[in-house]
C-alpha cells in the first residue's frame, strides 16, 4: 500500500539497516496549508541518518507564501528558506535488535525527541510547518525600504506622495 501524503516518509528499512546509513527524501512542488498561511512550491531535501538508538533527520525546506507588509499593507509573494533537524525514536526498539524496555529508560523524559508512528513513518506536516514560520517576520516588510502608509490620507507612500503636513 503506498501512501498518499507526501510529508509521510517510511523509515522502517533505515530502523533495520546498520548505524550511519542514510535515506536522502526529496519532497518537489507540493503544497502545505495550515490554519493562516499557505505554503507553496515546497522544495524540501532531508537526510534522515540512522543513529545507535534514532534517526536524526537534516535538511533544508523553500516554500513561497504570501505575506501582508507590516507598513503598507501589500501582499507580496515570499520565498522563504529554513535548514532543520529532529530526532527520531522508534516506535518499538525491537526492529532495532534491541530490547523494548529501552525506550523507558533513554527517552521517557526527553520532550525534544519525536517517536514514529506504529508503522514506522515520520509525518514531516509539522517539522515543515515550524520551520517555514520561524522564518516569517513578526513584522513583515515588502521591501527594505518600504514608506508605508501616511496615517492621515491613507496613501501608500511607496506609489504616491501625500501632501499631509505631518512630521
Amino acid at each position: 500500500m503506498q501512501n498518499k501524503n507526501k510529508f509521510h516518509v517510511n523509515l522502517s528499512s533505515l530502523l533495520r539497516g546498520n548505524i550511519g546509513d542514510i535515506k536522502k527524501v526529496t519532497i518537489n512542488d507540493v503544497e502545505l496549508s495550515t490554519h493562516n498561511q499557505t505554503f507553496n512550491n515546497i522544495i524540501a531535501n532531508i537526510n534522515f541518518i540512522r543513529i545507535d538508538k534514532s534517526i536524526i533527520a537534516r535538511g533544508e525546506i523553500t516554500a513561497k507564501t504570501k505575506i501582508i507588509c507590516s507598513r503598507c499593507t501589500d501582499e507580496i509573494v515570499k520565498i522563504i528558506s529554513s535548514n532543520y533537524e529532529e530526532e527520531y525514536i522508534p516506535h518499538k526498539y525491537d526492529i532495532m535488535g534491541f530490547d523494548n524496555l529501552i525506550d523507558n529508560y533513554d527517552y521517557n523524559d526527553d520532550i525534544d525527541i519525536q517517536r514514529l508512528d506504529k508503522r514506522n513513518f515520520v509525518d514531516l506536516t509539522s517539522l515543515f510547518e515550524n520551520s517555514l514560520y520561524s522564518e516569517i517576520s513578526i513584522a513583515p516588510k515588502c521591501k527594505e525600504h518600504c514608506k508605508g502608509i501616511c496615517i492621515n490620507c491613507m496613501k501608500n507612500l511607496n506609489y504616491e506622495k501625500c501632501l499631509c503636513k505631518t512630521p
